[in-house]
């Protein structure tokens, strides 16, 4: 078992264990839950943060988003945007374009789709297929999610509104193309500690606004310039949010990282805001909190420490004392001489358990012996079974085959053994099993494996013999039984032995392994043997009476 690599051996040790773990448990046990309780609430306070700043962001972009909606209104309220005054237009248009950072663009729409007036004095561009130019023929001004503008190529936010004439018949819109850099100059500003940032998703998991670790994300080769509506995000955050939850706990953002977090739907539940800062950095704070825990830890465990000893010591002294007295006498040394046992009797039920024990072992051993013997031999013949036969042939098989040495397998079985035990009765056919296993033993050379395969088949493991010397060595186990005569309380039986040789060649044609494809082959051999007039030896491979070749191939 694992834990006796640890477990000290004499009973002094293990009570000296014991007393430091009693002494330790409890207070390791204050140190940790302290330490739990203390580590939640600086999660839940970090949380409290992160949502405390998310929902003040959220104040922000609903307020430039109003922003730039009721200057959009403004413009198309304007007596030479109304009238189609575009040159006058024109000039408006670039000094508000001039005026205001996040603005790239300030244009004027006709009623067919076409711009008519810019700031920055583009191409005309078709876009009477954009939703915010269906939306203002139908009157309402619009407010697009982020989208790459024809003209720029960047990412910007259109928002648009309707122009009417003085009949109320729609005449075109006006829109501001707006970048995004308000809003990620405010998630610049709003970064907090040395990993904090604010982000905006949207609910495709899409990032809106620049990461704080743009250079990571580079050299990762995850983005080229930017991460805007480069890189999205399946973090746990966005699927609770989804869900309507505030994460619990640390999760993985979208670097990787393990952070806390919290968010805040915005823009109509299309925008999703995300404050974050790594967990490590969230927790430092428990830093000093833990030093002080396991110092105080530490300064009581010395405490105690010696008083421990002591009580251990106390203990321990008799136990080691009447534990040598136990050791001499299972040497047979009865003298105490120099061991002072005055503090307790010395009973000689100590010693008979020692011998008790001793000789319990003994045979228990023997016991498994003999066990393990019955398991892997035949009860009848006294051979090796056929589990053995299957174990350490496979075993003998496979150093052959790595050592590239030859190795034959024999599979034998006893001539017309039915009509035996039909004829004289299975009394008599187990006795002739168990004389013909016998004189195969005393045959066969000392470091083959005689084995009973079961019932009147038996097999040969002959290692170091190739087939010239397989064939000798087959031959001589056939003449050896068809020479004798094997005595029974009946009369003189004589029998005849059928015998199947197969070879290692290197590569496995039946099973899953050399020594399988051996018992295979040697068996197809033996059927040969048989079908060929019993009494006879046959290698797989022989050809038969007929010069068929192959003809065991033939059968399989």
């Amino acid at each position: 078992m694992m834990y006796r690599n640890w477990l000290p051996d004499t009973v002094a040790g293990r009570i000296r264990l014991y007393s430091i773990l009693m002494a330790c448990l409890p207070l390791l046990f204050v140190v940790i839950v302290l330490f739990f309780f203390i580590r939640n609430d600086t999660i839940a306070d970090a949380q409290r943060t992160l949502v405390e700043q998310s929902e003040s962001h959220k104040l922000f972009i609903e307020e430039w988003f109003q922003g730039r909606k009721n200057d959009a209104a403004f413009l198309a309220q304007l007596p030479a945007v109304r009238q189609g005054d575009l040159e006058q237009c024109r000039h408006i248009f670039k000094a508000f374009d001039e005026t205001h950072e996040d603005i790239s663009a300030v244009v004027m729409v006709g009623p067919n789709g076409k711009t008519v007036v810019n700031s920055i004095d583009s191409a005309v561009v078709d876009v009477s297929d954009r939703k915010y130019f269906i939306r203002a023929r139908a009157g309402h001004p619009h407010v697009t999610k982020v989208i790459t503008g024809r003209a720029s190529g960047q990412p910007i936010i259109i928002f648009s509104h309707p122009l009417t004439r003085a009949d109320g018949t729609f005449s075109g819109l006006v829109f501001l193309a707006s970048r995004l850099t308000a809003i990620n100059a405010l998630m610049n500003n709003l970064r907090f500690g040395s990993t904090g940032e604010t982000y905006i998703l949207n609910r495709e998991g899409y990032m809106l606004t620049e990461s704080r670790y743009l250079d990571q994300l580079k050299s990762e080769g995850r983005v080229s310039d930017t991460a805007v509506m480069q890189i999205k995000t399946n973090a746990q955050i966005l699927g609770d949010a989804l869900a309507g939850l505030q994460p619990q706990g640390p999760y993985a953002d979208y670097r990787g990282a393990r952070v806390l977090g919290a968010s805040q739907w915005t823009k109509g539940g299309s925008w999703l805001i995300v404050s974050e800062i790594d967990y490590a950095e969230a927790i430092r704070a428990l830093n000093p909190f833990l030093a002080a825990l396991l110092g105080g830890f530490i300064i009581t465990l010395v405490c105690l420490i010696p008083v421990l000893l002591r009580l251990t010591h106390s203990i321990s002294q008799p136990l080691e004392l009447l534990n040598k007295v136990t050791r001499d006498m299972a040497a047979g040394k009865f003298q105490r001489s120099g061991v002072d046992l005055s503090f307790t009797d010395a009973p000689k039920e100590v010693g008979q358990l020692v011998d008790t024990f001793s000789s319990m072992h003994t045979r228990v051993e023997e016991t498994l012996n003999r066990l393990e013997e019955a398991a892997v031999t035949d009860q009848l013949t006294g051979l090796p079974n056929r589990r053995f036969l299957m174990e350490e042939g496979a075993r003998i098989v496979s150093i052959a085959v790595r050592a590239k040495q030859p190795c034959s397998l024999f599979m034998m079985d006893i001539d017309h053994f039915k009509k035996i035990n039909d004829t004289y009765g299975h009394v008599v056919g187990d006795s002739v099993l168990k004389q013909i296993a016998d004189a195969l033993n005393d045959i066969a050379r000392s470091t083959d494996i005689v084995a009973r395969y079961g019932g009147e088949e038996f097999a040969v493991v002959a290692p170091g013999a190739d087939m010239a010397l397989a064939r000798n060595l087959a031959e001589r186990l056939r003449q050896g039984i068809a020479s004798m005569t094997f005595n029974t309380d009946e009369r003189p039986i004589s029998c005849t032995v059928s015998i199947g040789i197969a070879d290692n060649t290197g590569r496995a044609r039946f099973g899953a392994d050399e020594y399988e494809d051996m018992l295979a082959r040697a068996d197809k051999a033996l059927y040969h043997a048989k079908t060929s007039g019993r009494n006879a030896v046959r290698a797989y491979g022989d050809t038969d009476a007929l010069g068929l070749p192959e003809a065991i191939e033939a059968n399989s």
